[in-house]
């Protein structure tokens, strides 16, 4: 039986739920030959190591000179694959846990595409915790997921002359939980290469995250690693060349160990800094604080459109007008007329705020007794507050930038005085910069914004990636410091026509031309730097 056509009908015939729960999402096939090149190049025979091979497609067609350790703890899925075991002698499978079996053991060559999934059971994750401490001496977070535990234990099985390649997703080069595994990594000295995919090549089917190809050699004294970004199908075949090759010229980003830090976003390192590439530029936090919006901790509770407040029979004066999701914000600029109208579309624009417990009326009252009695009271977040029904309100911010977004970051110029819930990040500038928010908004609307802005989301597939506040704060924005008396004029005089036709309704070939403008200026404001300079 042919390879994909195994995985296929493994694919037809298993659940998503049994895949999702052992974590399986199986290895592209350009990918896989990749990891199989990159392990076997110049080992001529010694013992391979498969730590979760599934159908077996990463070390199908391995020549029969090796001999392969495999673990799989899945009989299921052990079934389709139970031929191509059976008829490869110097295959060894083992039907277990390999996260707790042959620790011992060491390999010339290892390679794996671990489960995809978090601890089961807080036993599990205690007992696995306990294991890594007294086997490896490191204490992980309680949030690491199990394919970095496979990740650790492989690497230290593996032979001081080997080599491996993983297939992990690559939200632990951004997430705290991954700096233990970044320091291990830097201490082991061995990762040389990490290959990341751009969230639109989507490398694994029904895999809501980004993935990154780490390629490991113990064998080289080199004390740098290359952080190589792919965009296409096309970009990837050039990486797959060049990791065989003598890799005199980097196709990526090159960093020596000694400069990295396990604490840092390592997904920065993909693209050049963007610092040293830009003229007129500064990270965005010596201007402003980005903040996440109000966290309510249930927005479906706290949130209310005319139709409920009705209903509950709640007086408005218990009410803040709120933007309560990003879909509300359809412009780059919100005004209160777009408030109106949504308010009128029985949108859920207003955000229960009970200021003075004394003045709890009886619709008031009666909604706070039915939310105890649906444990709203419980949930995460609500329940360490004393009353449960009050939290923090942030002052409505001049700008807001969608959490969430896909091909561009969204980004709105805010002009009433309605506050935001946790699907924005708000920003409130310093003082001396209040009166430049339009200026600074005439930044975000152009083409460079959203080039310098685009390096450190976390990617959840789908085109879907998720910007933090903090990721705001290190994003670089016009250094308005720089700019004339001239050229802040020029900014504001184009800057005013998009505003005017776009909450107009204006005529849309003046409007792309104004766009043009802008983008222009921003262009030649903000320039590479000259290679000498960097």
């Amino acid at each position: 039986m042919e390879e994909s056509s195994l995985e296929e009908i493994y694919l037809n015939k298993s659940s998503a739920l049994h895949r999702r729960h052992y974590g399986q999402y199986f290895t592209p096939d350009t990918v896989a030959d990749m990891m199989k090149q990159w392990v076997l190049h110049n080992l001529d025979g010694g013992r391979l190591l498969d730590p979760a091979v599934g159908l077996g497609k990463l070390i199908q067609d391995i020549p029969a000179g090796y001999e392969v350790d495999a673990y799989e703890d899945d009989d299921e899925i052990l079934e389709f694959n139970r031929a191509f075991f059976t008829s490869r002698p110097s295959l060894h499978l083992y039907e277990g846990d390999f996260l707790t079996d042959g620790w011992e053991k060491v390999y010339d060559g290892i390679i794996c595409n671990p489960p995809y999934i978090t601890f089961r059971t807080d036993e599990e994750k205690e007992i696995y915790l306990n294991l890594f401490r007294e086997q490896m001496g490191i204490s992980l977070s309680t949030y690491t997921n199990l394919y970095g535990l496979f990740m650790l234990k492989a690497l230290h099985q593996l032979d001081e002359h080997g080599r491996a390649a993983f297939i992990v997703p690559s939200d632990f080069l951004n997430a705290r939980y991954g700096a233990k595994i970044k320091e291990y990594l830097l201490l082991d000295g061995s990762l040389k290469m990490i290959i990341n995919t751009d969230i639109q090549m989507g490398w694994f089917k029904g895999a809501a995250t980004t993935s990154s190809l780490l390629l490991f050699d113990k064998s080289s004294s080199d004390d740098t690693i290359e952080f190589i970004r792919t965009q296409s199908v096309q970009e990837l075949q050039q990486a797959a060349a060049y990791i065989l090759s003598d890799r005199i010229n980097p196709l990526g980003v090159i960093r020596r160990r000694q400069d990295l830090n396990a604490v840092d976003k390592w997904k920065l390192h993909f693209y050049q800094e963007s610092q040293k590439r830009f003229t007129n530029v500064r990270p965005l936090n010596q201007f402003a604080s980005a903040k996440h919006g109000i966290k309510t901790g249930s927005n479906q509770y706290f949130c209310f459109n005319n139709s409920k407040i009705r209903q509950w029979q709640i007086g408005k004066q218990h009410f803040l007008p709120c933007i309560s999701k990003a879909a509300q914000l359809q412009q780059p600029f919100f005004t209160y007329v777009d408030y109106k109208q949504l308010v009128q579309q029985d949108e859920q624009m207003l955000l229960l705020y009970v200021e003075d417990e004394r003045e709890r009326e009886h619709g008031l009252a009666q909604y706070l007794e039915d939310g105890k009695a649906h444990r709203v009271d419980q949930r995460h977040l609500i329940r360490a507050r004393k009353p449960w029904y009050q939290f923090p309100v942030l002052d409505a911010a001049p700008i807001l930038v969608s959490v969430f977004n896909r091909k561009q970051i969204q980004v709105v110029r805010n002009k009433t005085n309605v506050r935001h819930l946790d699907q924005l990040i708000g920003l409130y500038f310093h003082d001396e910069y209040k009166q430049d928010a339009d200026l600074f908004m005439a930044y975000f609307l152009s083409d460079i914004a959203q080039e310098l802005m685009a390096n450190p989301h976390k990617e959840y597939g789908k085109d879907l990636k998720k910007l933090e506040a903090s990721d705001m704060d290190a994003s670089l924005v016009l250094d308005i410091q720089a700019l004339t008396t001239e050229q802040k004029q020029e900014i504001h005089s184009i800057y005013e026509r998009i505003e005017y036709l776009t909450t107009h309704d204006g005529d849309e070939r003046e409007l792309m031309h104004h766009y043009g403008l802008l983008n222009d200026l921003f262009s030649n404001l903000i320039q590479p730097l000259e290679e000498e300079e960097l």
